[in-house]
């Protein structure tokens, strides 16, 4: 027993160390840069974009409350030089030979613009690229809300506020549900420390419906799974394994180590986005902006189209993304495909058309949308991702911090920002989450 001991202990050493290292990875390879750089530009200015940019580099800071905080945030700080032009050089390794054949700008020039963002706008070479800012026409990397700051302001907005939190799926569709608003249910949720909680009526909402099996948030790993209902069999199949819902609750207990595992009915698309899907359901994602004592406005629109290894939704791999380009009909524009400059006028392995299809039951899409932000008045800007079904709507999930980037992608083109900056500061100001920044 005496002869174990320093190998435990040893074993504890090495176990710590691997976590504090995998911690430093962390931070030195984070999006965006925690502290101000004096090379930094886009912090100056008196319109509402460069005081929504102060106020979001404060708030980050005053939320480092320990040690360990500080830590990360100093590292982050230091290692943001290298870091950004690691990424501009991965960048223009991967994607450089396309942007030098459509603008004629060779990969040194593209590694020293997108540099040059990193350290004066801190945007990171993802968002450059995505954005398309090689263009001759392209705006200021300045004059973006990084997606980084609207996470910021979704996480001061949720500690201030006094309505329910929202900021993960499980809690949105609670919410939903008490506020009468159509949802996907969630049937059972299985939790990493064996907790399980039933939905009372799961077997009655489950029977003669598909189902699937996914991690409440992808970032937890890929292991989403469809099991289809059999009505001559009564029971669900999955490559060829008939199984009951207490089998399908086993594999669901074995799959939530590490992550909440969540089982919802699969909602078949609409007939007109059904082929477009591959059968699996194409979902909605509307972004509205709220202003206080006003009613919530549409913005932006896109269509997530499924595809990768993720058939049921639009999962982690969605494959393709098309952006509503008439919000008054629902009309979509090309698919594109993160990574990738190229666009498709039609599905590339289903051929079916997207640019120009008018998305059904769009009125209703919209008109959800807006009411489910009427009813969550509380943060001033929202995405929700919608099911359009054969004849109804529900909403699949939101989120306070939208990816307002993807709505962007890849045109790069800004949405009104200084007025989201307008709203978004008045909202922080109201709930006393930020003081007037001159």
């Amino acid at each position: 027993m005496q002869a174990r001991t320093p190998v435990i202990a040893v074993a504890r050493i090495l176990r710590h160390a691997w976590r504090l290292g995998r911690k430093v990875v962390r931070a030195m390879r984070a999006d965006h840069c925690p502290l101000p750089l004096p090379s930094f530009a886009y912090l100056n200015g008196e319109g509402d974009m460069a005081r929504l940019h102060r106020a979001c580099q404060r708030l980050d800071v005053s939320r480092c409350v320990t040690a360990a905080s500080w830590v990360r945030l100093l590292i982050s700080t230091l290692s943001w030089p290298g870091s950004a032009f690691m990424g501009s050089v991965a960048r223009a390794v991967r994607q450089g030979g396309d942007v030098a054949r459509r603008y004629h700008v060779p990969r040194w020039r593209q590694v020293g613009q997108s540099y040059k963002a990193a350290m004066r706008h801190n945007m990171n070479a993802r968002l450059f690229y995505d954005f398309d800012l090689f263009r001759p026409d392209a705006p200021s990397p300045g004059s973006f809300i990084m997606p980084h700051e609207l996470r910021i302001i979704a996480d001061v907005l949720s500690a201030t506020s006094m309505s329910p939190d929202i900021t993960d799926r499980v809690a949105f569709l609670r919410r939903c549900d008490e506020l009468g608003l159509p949802c996907v249910p969630v049937l059972a949720r299985f939790d990493p420390d064996g907790t399980v909680a039933w939905a009372e009526d799961a077997l009655q909402q489950a029977q003669g419906r598909d189902l699937y099996l996914k991690p409440a948030d992808w970032d937890d790993g890929l292991c989403g799974e469809l099991w289809q209902w059999r009505s001559g069999q009564g029971c669900w199949l999955r490559h060829g394994n008939r199984v009951t819902l207490d089998d399908i609750g086993a594999r669901a207990r074995d799959l939530s180590a590490g992550r909440t595992m969540l089982l919802q009915p699969f909602e078949p698309a609409h007939p007109v986005l059904r082929p477009l899907g591959l059968l699996g359901s194409c979902s909605v994602r509307c972004f509205t902006l709220a202003a206080i004592g006003g009613e919530p406005e549409l913005v932006a629109a896109l269509t997530r189209i499924p595809g990768g290894w993720w058939r049921a939704e639009c999962g982690p791999e969605y494959g393709l993304t098309a952006r509503v380009v008439d919000l008054r009909t629902g009309e979509l524009g090309d698919g594109v495909k993160s990574r990738s400059p190229q666009r498709w006028k039609r599905h590339p392995e289903t051929g079916e058309v997207i640019a120009g299809l008018r998305l059904p039951l769009w009125d209703e899409a919209r008109a959800l949308a807006t009411e489910a932000h009427r009813l969550m008045p509380d943060y001033p800007v929202m995405s929700w991702d919608i099911v359009i079904g054969t004849d109804t709507l529900r909403l699949l999930g939101g989120s306070p911090a939208p990816r307002i980037d993807t709505a962007r992608f890849p045109a790069g083109e800004g949405m009104n920002d200084e007025r989201f900056a307008n709203f978004i500061l008045a909202h922080c100001e109201r709930l006393g989450a930020v003081a007037a920044v001159h």
